[in-house]
């Protein structure tokens, strides 16, 4: 009781009112704009009225989870991190396995607990950043050596992402590998090491492409967009439509006409062109702000964290966000190949609102951390 007072004294002292607040602030709206998104395509399709109710639910039990991480023992979560990792290495492999793994639009990434699908991707992401951030914090002294600082580290990220690649899931394996290597980065690791380890990733992940003929296929359609509008570059024409169809100020609430068939998967990775043809480009421009000011907000926080255990994991999941949302943006501006990444906060899905609110209650949780609750010192 004395530790949640005390928090809650620092969350509203001036030092940490406004980074507090901005970091609470910018989700509640982004969630609210894509609650207001589904809502308006509920006027005319004909599944967004129960997809909305169905994120209503997910928030609600999303607000739990979010307690859950700003009161978590980071500490106790520390000693174990290890052994949780393990484990959610386990469940990734349960998840490639037929019968267990729920197979949707030809990916293995769901599996299926009292009838609700369950992305066990979104929560290792979690736990590989807190265990990148409890390395970093022990190996402080030698992050700069080769083996100790790269080869490692690099080693447990690159068989986590590997699992993720297997199931497939490109996008999230190249978005956990780029957030593990800038923190590694950021906290010390040689550049000459990290440019050696982009170039790896890049090459091998170039290979497993050339080698898979659907997303051969894909990258090829997002290299010639206008040729293959009808096939293979369909969904990101249609969504280049919405941007196109909403202009400055947009159709209004409830005109949007890509989310009735046009468009598929609207509600998840391509709902920003919704949003764009319904509330015009101000609202896209405004949403990206948001992202933005969270962002930067959370690193320039994190850094000032004494503690590297606990600024690691701050700079970890706002680095996630940031990510998440350029490759979001870049894929259905038609800058990145198609690659299903949700944008954080907005999009349809349970198990990445579960995981993005319990995420944002852990980085309270750091910005509020004091030394004197720590049960292990640095």
């Amino acid at each position: 009781m004395n530790i949640f007072l005390e928090r809650l004294r620092r969350c509203i002292s001036p030092d940490k009112s406004l980074t507090c607040l901005i970091a609470l602030l910018c989700p509640v709206v982004l969630t609210f704009i894509g609650l207001v998104v589904l809502a308006s395509a509920s006027l005319s399709f004909y599944r967004s009225e129960s997809l909305f109710f169905r994120q209503l639910f997910w928030l609600l039990i999303s607000l739990i989870f979010f307690l859950i991480g700003a009161f978590l023992d980071l500490d106790f979560v520390r000693r174990h991190i290890a052994k949780i990792l393990v484990a959610f290495s386990v469940l990734l492999i349960l998840v490639l396995i037929p019968g267990i793994g729920r197979s949707v639009n030809g990916s293995r990434r769901w599996i299926s607990i009292a009838g609700i699908n369950f992305q066990v991707s979104e929560f290792a992401k979690i736990v590989l950043i807190m265990w990148l951030a409890n390395y970093i914090s022990l190996a402080r002294g030698e992050i700069k050596l080769f083996v100790r600082g790269m080869v490692k580290p690099f080693a447990v990220a690159a068989c986590t992402s590997g699992l993720i690649l297997l199931e497939p899931d490109y996008g999230t394996a190249i978005l956990l590998g780029g957030v593990s290597i800038s923190l590694l980065f950021l906290y010390g690791v040689r550049i000459f090491y990290i440019v050696g380890a982009v170039v790896a990733a890049l090459i091998s992940v170039s290979v497993l492409i050339f080698f898979n003929p659907v997303r051969m296929h894909r990258i090829l359609a997002f290299m010639d967009i206008d040729s293959n509008k009808l096939g293979g570059a369909y969904q990101l024409w249609q969504g280049i439509l919405g941007f196109a169809s909403g202009g400055l100020w947009g159709n209004g609430v409830g005109n949007g006409k890509q989310q009735l068939v046009y468009l598929p998967e609207a509600h998840t990775d391509f709902i920003l062109p919704i949003l764009g043809e319904e509330f015009g480009s101000v609202a896209v421009v405004f949403v990206l702000a948001l992202y933005l000011t969270f962002s930067i907000t959370c690193i320039v926080q994190a850094m000032r964290i004494k503690s590297t255990y606990h600024s690691a994991i701050s700079c970890g999941i706002a680095l996630l966000v940031a990510y998440q949302v350029i490759i979001n943006v870049g894929v259905v501006c038609g800058l990145l190949p198609t690659k299903g990444m949700v944008l954080p906060f907005i999009s349809y899905g349970g198990s990445n609102l579960l995981a993005i609110y319990l995420m944002l209650g852990i980085l309270l949780n750091c910005f509020l951390f004091d030394q004197n609750f720590s049960t292990k010192a640095e």
